[in-house]
Order: structure tokens, then sequence, then C-alpha cells
């Protein structure tokens, strides 16, 4: 699997667990519910976001790398 096909599937994947847990949130309203969010989902758009600028960087360096082996 390429780099972009990787990061394509990851904010994909981000997109689908969010409305996966939209769809949760009808019916889970409590504690835990509000303590999963905080401590697993909350954090989630950035962590996707510091992957993906790090698989655009790392697409760059396999390139380069490719290109001089040329």
């Amino acid at each position: 699997m390429s780099l972009g096909a990787s990061k394509s599937l990851l904010n994909e994947s981000t997109r689908e667990v969010f409305a996966r847990w939209e769809d949760a949130r009808q019916s889970w309203r409590d504690s835990k519910s509000a303590e999963f969010d905080k401590e697993y989902l909350a954090p989630l758009p950035q962590a996707v976001a510091t992957a993906t600028r790090i698989i655009e960087e790392l697409d760059l360096v396999l390139s380069k790398i490719h290109a001089d082996c040329d």
C-alpha cells in the first residue's frame, strides 16, 4: 500500500470512527461515555493530523530517495 493510500485510509477510518461514535452516543450517555470521549476520541483529530503530516514528509523523503537511485 502506498503512503498516499495509507493517508487516505487513515482519514477515511477516522471519519468512520466519529460517525459510529455519534450513533453510539444516542444510547450511551453516562459518565463512562464522557470519559471515553475525553480519553480516546478528543485527542484523535490531533493525532491523525500529526500522523498525516508525518506520512506526507515520509512520502517526500521516499520520493527523493527513489529519484536519487534512478
